[in-house]
């Protein structure tokens, strides 16, 4: 499978770190109260640090192309 250029990966790796995290703190401190929704915003931060990570370095989304 091809690698999306390198600037689209480092898009792609900073949205999946910051969007999904603040999203679920701010929906589950909404529905779940404010302690609750901090826990699952830390929750869902450290899936998307770890998807993050498999891709930065087990799928060498590091290295440039050239």
């Amino acid at each position: 499978m091809k690698r999306p250029p390198f600037i689209y990966r480092y898009i792609i790796v900073g949205l999946i770190l910051v969007g999904p995290p603040i999203l679920s703190a701010h929906y589950g401190s909404i529905y779940l109260g404010k302690e609750n929704g901090v826990l699952l915003g830390f929750s869902v931060g450290i899936i998307c640090v770890t998807f993050a990570c498999w891709k930065l370095y087990i799928d060498d989304w590091r290295d440039d192309e050239d």
